[in-house]
Order: C-alpha cells, then sequence, then structure tokens
C-alpha cells in the first residue's frame, strides 16, 4: 500500500488506539474530580467528636449509686490484645469488637469497596452505602452506626462500627487506635 509496510501500519494504528483510550480515561477521570467522587475524600478538619452522655432508662432516687455503675460499665472497655494469637485481621477485628462491645466493626475503602470484617458474612452493600454517607457527611446517622475516617500508608479508609448504645455518634479515641494497631499488624 503506497510503500508503506504492512507491520509499520499495524504498528501505527495500535499506537493510535492507545492514545485514545488515554485520552478517554483522562476526560474521565477529570469528570469525576469536577463531580466530587467519593475516591477523592479527604478527612475533614471541621468534623469533631460528638461526646453524648448516656442516660439511663430509669430515675430513682434510692438507686443513684446503681446508675452510676450501670453508666460507668457501659463505657468501659474489655481488656484484651487483638492482635497477638489472631490467625487474620478478620479475627482481630471480632476482638476489637469484644473489647469495646460492638455489635460489629467493618473497614471499607472511601469509594465503598470493603476491606475486612469482624463479620464471617459481611454485606459489602452495607460497606459502599455507610462509606457513601461517611464521604457526604451525612448527619445524623442511624442509631447505632458509629462512622470514622482512618487515614492507612496514604489512603483513607472508612470504619464502620454498629453498638447497641443508640446514643453514640462518634467513636472515642481508643477505639481509633487500636484499629489503626490492627491496620499497620495486619496491611
Amino acid at each position: 500500500m503506497f510503500g508503506i509496510d504492512n507491520n509499520i501500519l499495524v504498528i501505527g494504528i495500535i499506537i493510535a488506539g492507545i492514545i485514545c483510550i488515554a485520552v478517554v480515561s483522562a476526560i474521565i477521570k477529570i469528570r469525576r474530580r469536577a463531580k466530587g467522587y467519593p475516591g477523592n475524600i479527604n478527612l475533614d478538619p471541621s468534623r469533631t467528636p460528638l461526646r453524648v452522655q448516656k442516660i439511663p432508662a430509669y430515675s430513682s432516687a434510692d438507686n443513684s449509686s446503681d446508675q452510676d455503675t450501670v453508666i460507668g460499665s457501659a463505657s468501659r472497655k474489655n481488656e484484651g490484645d487483638c492482635l497477638k494469637g489472631r490467625a487474620n485481621i478478620s479475627e482481630s477485628l471480632l476482638a476489637l469488637a469484644e473489647k469495646f462491645a460492638l455489635d460489629e466493626i467493618t473497614l471499607a475503602t472511601c469509594d465503598g469497596l470493603l476491606l475486612a470484617s469482624s463479620l464471617k458474612l459481611p454485606s459489602a452493600d452495607a460497606a459502599a452505602r455507610y462509606s457513601k454517607m461517611f464521604a457526604e457527611n451525612v448527619r445524623p446517622l442511624p442509631p447505632g452506626v458509629l462512622l470514622f475516617g482512618i487515614e492507612h500508608k496514604g489512603s483513607i479508609l472508612v470504619g464502620i462500627a454498629k453498638t447497641r448504645d443508640l446514643l453514640a455518634q462518634e467513636p472515642d479515641q481508643d477505639l481509633l487506635s487500636e484499629t489503626k494497631d490492627i491496620l499497620n499488624w495486619w496491611i
């Protein structure tokens, strides 16, 4: 064909195809950034922990010492090591859930992909839904759900904890610290 070798023509077509794919992917990335795609989440410095005092279900003047005991035991964490003697990250998260009296704790990427959970059969849909709620800073959260961000190796991960304490809205610092330790140990 007009003195051009067929091999050169095929190589030219392949190079043109690669350039087209690169341009399309660059356009998609630019559009996602413009729309505030959840993959571009940064920690919100204005997000401060909300401290809620637990209110007892009964109020009797002669049981005041019992009320103090109930409130103190509910906020106290159990002792135990979440790392040593654990076979994988799921077992460490299960120990963490038991230590802080949580029903479950799940870790997900900021775009909703399930990373690890204390449950044997975690819900990827729930992880995606709660990650989106965290990205959009939805308030108030459903009762008994704690969402928190953790920076790990340059990425922001979303922690999803479910508890029976319906008044809790933010995790305490010990839970955040232990979760970071688990991430550093396993990942």
